[in-house]
C-alpha cells in the first residue's frame, strides 16, 4: 500500500508574491510529513513562469529536499507554465533529488509497487498511440501523471493565449491501463472516471488570480492504494486563504456602502485575494475613480490583495431629468439607517437598479 499527495498548479512567483507562494507549499510539505506519504506527485505548473523557474527553482529544491529526506519521493513534471519564455529546453535541467520528468514525449518507472507514466507538457498529445509503454503488470497500480485538458472535463475556453493546455483522449487511459490519472491544470478540483481510470485534478492549492475558476477552498488530494480502487480524500491549504468576490451599488457620488465595506472586512482574511465591483449611477466619474482607489487601499491593508472595478456609469443625463428627480425624492423618504443591514442593501439596490432603467429609457429615441 502506498499513499500519494497529489497537488499541481501552485504557480511559484517571484516577487511579492513568493512569500505567499511559500507558505502554501510550506503547508503542503508538512501535510505530507504528517500523512508520512510515499510520494509527493507534483502535476505541473509549479512555477508560474521559465524566468519563475529559472530564479527560484533552488530555493523550492532546498524545501522539497528537507521531505526527501524523510523518505518521501517528489514527482514531478512541467506543465504549460514552466514553458512561458522558455529560453532552454527543460529536460536539461536537473532538480536532484526531486525526479523531475521534462523529456517527452513520457517516462515510465516502477517504485514502491507503484507504476507511473509521467508525460510532461506537450501541446498535443497525438502520438501517444505509438507510444512503447510497458504492459501494467499483473496486480500493481498504474498512475499516470498528465498536466493537461480532456474533453470530458471540459471548462470552457482556455484565455492563456501564449501557453495553451494540450487535451489529452479518454483513450489514452483505457490503451495503457491506468489506474490513477494524477491530472494538472484546471484550478478547480473534480474527480471523473475516464477511459477506466480515477481522473483527479485536486485544483490549485493556492488563489492564482482574481477569477470565479479560484473560487472555494484550496486543496490538495491525498491517494491511498491498496483497495479494489484508490481511495482520495481532499485537504483544503489554509494559507491559501480564498478568492472573494462582490458587487457593490454605488452610492452616487461613487463610494460604497460603509455596512457593505465593513462586512467584507468581518468576512475576509489576510491570505485572501478580494475583488469588488461597483456598480451603478454616479455624479462624477473622477470621484467615483478616487473612491474605489480609496477603497482598494482600505481593502489592500487587510487582505493579500485586493482589486477594485467600477462599472458604473455617469449621471450626467440623468440631474436635469425630471423622472430621476421623483425617483430619488420618492426614495430619499424611506432611506432606512445604514445599520439596518439587509434592508439598507435592498434599498441601494432599488435605487441603483431604478437609475439604471431610467438612464437606459433616456437614451432611447424619441
Amino acid at each position: 500500500m502506498a499513499k500519494i499527495i497529489h497537488t499541481a498548479d501552485l504557480h511559484i512567483r517571484d516577487g511579492a508574491e513568493k512569500t505567499y507562494c511559500y507558505a502554501v507549499l510550506d503547508e503542503v510539505l508538512d501535510l505530507a510529513r504528517s500523512e508520512k506519504a510515499d510520494f509527493l506527485v507534483i502535476a505541473g505548473d509549479l512555477f508560474d513562469s521559465f524566468s519563475d523557474f529559472e530564479a527560484l527553482r533552488r530555493e523550492v529544491v532546498q524545501k522539497l529536499f528537507r521531505l526527501h529526506e524523510e523518505r518521501c519521493r517528489i514527482i514531478y513534471i512541467p506543465g504549460n507554465h514552466e514553458a512561458r519564455g522558455a529560453s532552454s529546453d527543460l529536460s536539461a535541467f536537473s532538480l536532484d533529488p526531486v525526479q523531475f520528468y521534462a523529456k517527452a514525449p513520457f517516462v515510465f518507472f516502477e517504485a514502491a509497487g507503484v507504476e507511473f507514466v509521467c508525460v510532461p507538457h506537450a501541446a498535443n498529445y497525438d502520438g501517444y498511440r505509438d507510444w512503447k509503454v510497458p504492459a501494467k503488470k499483473p496486480g500493481s497500480l498504474r498512475v499516470a501523471v498528465i498536466h493537461a485538458l480532456n474533453s470530458t472535463v471540459y471548462t470552457g475556453p482556455d484565455d492563456e493565449a501564449d501557453s495553451k493546455a494540450g487535451v489529452i483522449e479518454d483513450d489514452f487511459f483505457a490503451r495503457f491501463a491506468v489506474d490513477y490519472a494524477a491530472m494538472g491544470h484546471v484550478h478547480s478540483g473534480r474527480v471523473h472516471r475516464i477511459g477506466g481510470a480515477l481522473a483527479c485534478y485536486p485544483g490549485s492549492p493556492r488563489v492564482w488570480r482574481a477569477h470565479v475558476r479560484e473560487a472555494g477552498p484550496r486543496t490538495v488530494t491525498v491517494v491511498e492504494t491498496g483497495g479494489a480502487e484508490p481511495a482520495l480524500r481532499t485537504v483544503e491549504i489554509r494559507a491559501a486563504g480564498r478568492f472573494r468576490e462582490y458587487v457593490l451599488p454605488a452610492e452616487l457620488d461613487g463610494t460604497a456602502p460603509l455596512t457593505a465595506v465593513q462586512r467584507i472586512e468581518a468576512e475576509a482574511g489576510p491570505a485572501d485575494l478580494v475583488k469588488v465591483r461597483l456598480t451603478g449611477v454616479v455624479e462624477d466619474e473622477n470621484a467615483a475613480a478616487a473612491a474605489a482607489a480609496a477603497l482598494r487601499e482600505r481593502l489592500q491593508g487587510k487582505v493579500r490583495l485586493a482589486e477594485v472595478d467600477l462599472e458604473t456609469a455617469p449621471a450626467s443625463r440623468l440631474l436635469a431629468n425630471g423622472m430621476a428627480k421623483a425617483f430619488l425624492a420618492e426614495l430619499d423618504a424611506v432611506r432606512p439607517d445604514e445599520t439596518d443591514g439587509p434592508d439598507y442593501r435592498r434599498w441601494l439596490l432599488a435605487r441603483q437598479y431604478g437609475l439604471e432603467e431610467i438612464a437606459a429609457r433616456s437614451e432611447e429615441p424619441e
